[in-house]
C-alpha cells in the first residue's frame, strides 16, 4: 500500500505526518510533497493521498475520483490555534460529506475520550440561537445559503426572538439580518454561554451544532454536511415544540470522527479508515 501525504499550511503538517507515521507502522509506504508540489506529482502510482481540508488541489482529487483521506479540525475537544490536537479523519468529503467508516459503533471510544460530562441533559430556553458560519467557509460556500432568507422562513413558524451571533473569526462577513425580534449577541461572547438560554439552535452545518447537541438543545440543521444532520431537525415546523431525539448512537459514532496525535502515530486512525479499501463500504 502506497501513501502519499500533503498539506498547504503549516498547522497540516503535523497531523498529516501523524497520519502517515502510523499508517507505516501497519506497513505501508509512506511518502510526502512538499508545499505547492503535489500538482507536478504522479499521483496515479500511490493508493491513498493523505491531505488537510478540501480545498485547492483536494477538489481536483476529488473530482478524479481518487481515495483522499481528509483531515481536518476536530467535532469533539474542537480546539483552534497553537493547541491544536485533535484532528478528524474521514475519506473523500469534509464533515457530514466524508466517510468516517462509523455507523452504529460501540461505546468504547466515546466512554475513554469524551464522557466527562460535556453531555448535558436537555434543557428549554426561550429564543432561537443562529450562529453565524464563515461566508467563505468550504463547507458552504458555492451552496447558496443565505441567512436572511433563513431567519425569513423561520418567522412563518415562530414569534420567539431571534438571536445572531456572528462568528468570532470574520467579522462584517455577512450583511445585517432585519426582522421581528431580532438582537445581535457579542461577537466573542463563548458559544456555549449563546446556547445555554436557546430552545433550538439553527445552523447551516457549523461545529456550533455538536455543541448544542452536547449542550441539550435541539437543533435544526440546513445542511447534511453538518456532523448532527442524523439527529437534527431538516426544517422549523417544530420550533415551538421540538423534539428531543436520543444522543446516545450519535456520541458513539462522532467519536470515531476524530483521532488523537498519540492515536494517529500508533497507527489507529489509519488502521480504523483503511477498513474502506477492503469492504463495499461507500461515503
Amino acid at each position: 500500500m502506497k501513501i502519499i501525504g500533503h498539506g498547504d499550511l503549516e498547522h497540516a503538517q503535523n497531523p498529516i505526518r501523524n497520519f502517515c507515521e502510523g499508517a507505516r507502522k501497519h506497513g505501508c509506504d509512506v511518502y510526502y510533497t512538499k508545499r505547492n508540489q503535489i500538482q507536478r506529482t504522479n499521483l496515479s502510482q500511490y493508493d491513498v493521498i493523505v491531505h488537510w481540508s478540501t480545498r485547492n488541489y483536494a477538489q481536483r482529487l476529488l473530482k478524479e475520483r481518487k481515495d483522499v483521506i481528509i483531515l481536518e479540525n476536530a467535532y469533539l475537544n474542537n480546539v483552534q490555534g497553537p493547541r491544536k490536537e485533535w484532528v478528524s479523519a474521514g475519506w473523500n468529503g469534509l464533515n457530514g460529506r466524508a466517510n468516517f467508516l462509523n455507523k452504529d459503533m460501540p461505546n468504547d471510544r466515546w466512554k475513554k475520550h469524551f464522557n466527562d460530562g460535556r453531555l448535558l441533559d436537555y434543557s428549554d430556553g426561550d429564543y432561537i440561537l443562529i450562529p453565524l458560519q464563515i461566508k467563505s467557509d468550504f463547507s458552504i460556500a458555492g451552496r447558496g445559503f443565505d441567512y436572511q432568507t433563513i431567519v425569513d422562513e423561520i418567522r412563518k413558524f415562530t414569534d420567539l426572538p431571534i438571536k445572531i451571533k456572528q462568528h468570532p473569526t470574520a467579522e462584517d462577513n455577512w450583511p445585517m439580518i432585519f426582522g421581528k425580534d431580532i438582537s445581535y449577541v457579542e461577537r466573542f461572547m463563548p458559544i456555549k454561554d449563546a446556547i445555554k438560554g436557546a430552545k433550538v439552535v439553527v445552523t447551516i452545518n457549523s461545529n456550533a451544532g455538536v455543541d448544542a447537541v452536547l449542550a441539550g438543545k435541539p437543533v435544526v440543521a440546513l445542511d447534511k454536511g453538518s456532523m448532527v444532520y442524523d439527529i437534527a431537525a431538516k426544517d422549523f415546523t417544530n420550533l415551538n415544540v421540538p423534539k428531543w431525539p436520543d444522543r446516545t448512537q450519535w456520541c458513539n459514532n462522532i467519536a470515531y470522527a476524530q483521532w488523537h496525535p498519540d492515536e494517529l502515530r500508533a497507527g489507529e486512525g489509519w488502521n480504523h479508515l483503511k477498513q474502506k479499501l477492503f469492504t463495499n463500504t461507500q461515503t
